[in-house]
């Protein structure tokens, strides 16, 4: 036997026996649970490949693996409970791949032993670079001369009681020179005030562009102690840069772009700065003119978790895709104070101070607009202009909007439309003129009292509206001929359900009405969809003491929720007649006392939940048998 795939299967561990396996070429045992490797897998001289990926609880590798001279692939996770490598990895001079390499104090464990790997190629990261002492025994890795390996990490521990040598660490990476044909480097948790000067600075950029001249992603994260970023603007292959947790830099000056050509970051089409605490300024690339661009390439920006961040440069010709989280707004009107380009994605969250969408960002090309949780947010604009290609609109956390633009006309392409958690008392006038819509969600608006004629809606496939406390009537439906998914639920006002013909709804959320009500509203709406309904969830208040009789007709239920009926005391007999359903779920129904008899006749049901139903759950807590048989006569039951 040659190959081996036992890749999926539920084993825990293999059989010494495997070592007789003496002609076996590849062994792949990906996507199991076992711990650990027989020691006689040191048996197996000829194995060339060996793929242990997504073994979550694999604790090392065989100790004697240095014997299997012929390895040439190891397959494994970082994310595995590896701590360390076996000794002497260096003896495996054939060995191509190896995803990672834990850097150890000992001998035999120690970054040395990458020194004799020089066939490996693709992806390494090296772990615990803390462990290695100076910048000589850094060196040993020899990293220049493998010059198959296009992605290369550099990691140091994240734990927090580690004690950070800044000037050790320099020195380190300054030892870990990579070879020039490198597409992706990461360096991550590195400690020292300053990067290497084998990276880009504006002294030396020259010769270090040659060194980068294929890379195409950097990825600096959780430097905390670097002040500055390093010059990267001359790379000519650089496509995506990411700058994480950089908590000490201050200023993105102009040594951030370089000096040494006519065109900065030239191949960038995405860039993210993240978590960079103290960094209040951004500034521009000096001299940008006609002739000298920026930028030229960039699609997607992102910047979050900047909460100072006042000034940034707005040169971005072809962005099209705009993220910002918590910066000033100040920050945000900088980047788009001079906009020519397409944009078709703008996400803006947590915006101290925004007021007003900048119009700007509210361009004909624009797809999808999120605003989130800017809480001085008071209007989106004052005049809004035709957005003909709006597809998506989404307004959440922004408790000081009160009203939208008209957008009667502004918007004919919009399908999603979700607000929630905001001041508005009416939802846009216009929004019948929107004929594409196919989502509309309204969740968590405390002032909101009506909605408009939803008739015309033809496209509308998904309606939610919920938690809106002054709510008091929705309008009919009529024959909303795309609707598949109706939610409309914890409206502690509304008393009556909307009228309609709706031939093709599959899920229902109906509940959490007005607590003088004695039953539940009519069901009217619901008439010509009991045979296509398939998922069910009522919700019920305090003065509700049964299931309201009308939902026995959804026989092609497949999952039915019950929440929140806190007098009810048992469940109807003709539960039995849901044949189809698989899923039942209780929840918060506390006088609920037994279950009923009819479960039995449930042969499709696999999953029953019971939660925070407290009668019921003395009764199992007590061992009551006759409970226990009602839910062992369920045939196919597997889940409780």
């Amino acid at each position: 036997m040659r190959v081996l795939r036992l890749s999926g299967y539920s084993i825990t561990e293999l059989s010494d026996s495997i070592g007789c396996l003496i002609h076996l070429r590849l062994l792949h045992i990906s996507r199991t649970e076992i711990k650990a490797l027989p020691k006689s897998i040191n048996k197996l001289y000829h194995l060339q490949t060996l793929r242990l990926q997504r073994c979550r609880s694999l604790e090392g590798l065989p100790e004697d693996l240095k014997k299997l001279l012929n390895l040439r692939h190891i397959y494994v996770d970082s994310s595995s409970c590896i701590q360390q490598l076996p000794k002497d990895m260096g003896e495996l001079k054939f060995l191509q791949t190896l995803p990672f390499f834990i850097v150890g104090q000992d001998k035999g464990h120690t970054i040395k032993e990458l020194g004799r790997l020089n066939q490996l190629s693709g992806k390494l990261d090296i772990m615990n670079l803390e462990n290695v002492e100076d910048q000589e025994e850094a060196k040993s890795a020899n990293l220049e001369e493998m010059t198959k390996m296009n992605q290369l990490g550099f990691h140091w521990s994240d734990n927090s009681e580690r004690e950070v040598n800044r000037h050790k660490e320099e020195k380190v990476l300054e030892g870990l020179y990579p070879h020039q044909n490198l597409k992706s480097l990461t360096i991550n948790g590195f400690g020292g005030k300053k990067f290497p000067s084998w990276m880009l600075s504006s002294h030396n950029a020259r010769r270090a562009l040659s060194l980068f001249k294929n890379l195409i992603k950097i990825n600096l994260n959780q430097c905390k102690n670097c002040e500055k970023v390093p010059t990267l603007g001359h790379l000519p292959c650089l496509k995506t840069l990411e700058i994480v947790g950089m908590n000490n830099v201050k200023c993105i000056g102009v040594e951030f772009y370089g000096k040494y050509s006519e065109v900065l970051f030239p191949a960038l089409t995405r860039l993210t700065f993240s978590h960079l605490c103290k960094l209040v300024e951004w500034k521009d690339a000096p001299k940008v003119t006609s002739a000298r661009k920026v930028f030229p390439c960039l699609e997607k920006l992102i910047i979050e978790e900047c909460p100072q961040l006042k000034i940034a440069p707005c040169h971005f010709p072809s962005l099209q895709k705009l993220k910002v989280s918590r910066i000033c707004n100040t920050g945000l009107i900088g980047i788009c104070s001079e906009r020519t380009t397409p944009l078709t994605s703008v996400h803006i969250s947590e915006v101290s101070n925004l007021d007003l969408v900048p119009e700007q960002l509210l361009c004909t090309s624009l797809q999808s607009l999120k605003i989130i949780n800017c809480g001085k947010l008071s209007f989106i604009s004052h005049d809004l202009q035709p957005l003909d290609s709006l597809e998506e609109l989404e307004v959440r956390g922004c408790l000081k909007l009160e009203r939208f633009p008209r957008i009667k006309g502004i918007a004919p392409l919009l399908q999603c439309l979700r607000i929630s958690e905001c001041g508005v008392k009416v939802l846009p006038s216009g929004l019948e003129s929107c004929k594409s819509l196919s989502l509309l969600k309204i969740s968590d608006c405390p002032n909101l009292k009506s909605l408009p004629n939803l008739q015309g809606f033809r496209s509308l496939a998904t309606l939610e509206i919920s938690d809106c406390p002054e709510l008091k009537s929705i309008p009919d439906l009529g024959e909303l001929c795309s609707l598949t998914v109706l939610k409309i639920f914890d409206c502690s006002k509304l008393k009556c359900l909307p009228k309609g013909l709706l031939k093709c709804l599959k899920t229902l959320v109906i509940g959490g009405y007005c607590e003088t009500l004695d039953a539940f509203p009519c069901l009217n709406t619901t008439q010509q969809c009991h045979r296509t309904l398939e998922v069910l969830e009522l919700i019920g208040w305090a003065r509700l003491d049964s299931l309201p009789n009308k939902i026995q007709r959804f026989t092609s239920l497949t999952t039915l929720k019950i929440r929140a009926f806190d007098n009810i005391k048992a469940l109807p007999k003709w539960l039995g007649n849901f044949s189809s359903l698989q899923e039942l779920y209780l929840h918060r129904c506390n006088k609920l006392e037994y279950l009923p008899t009819a479960l039995k006749s449930l042969t499709k049901l696999e999953k029953l939940k019971i939660r925070k139903c407290s009668k019921l759950e003395e009764i199992y807590e007590d061992e009551i048998v006759e409970e226990f048989f009602k839910i062992d006569q369920i045939p196919n039951i597997k889940t409780i």
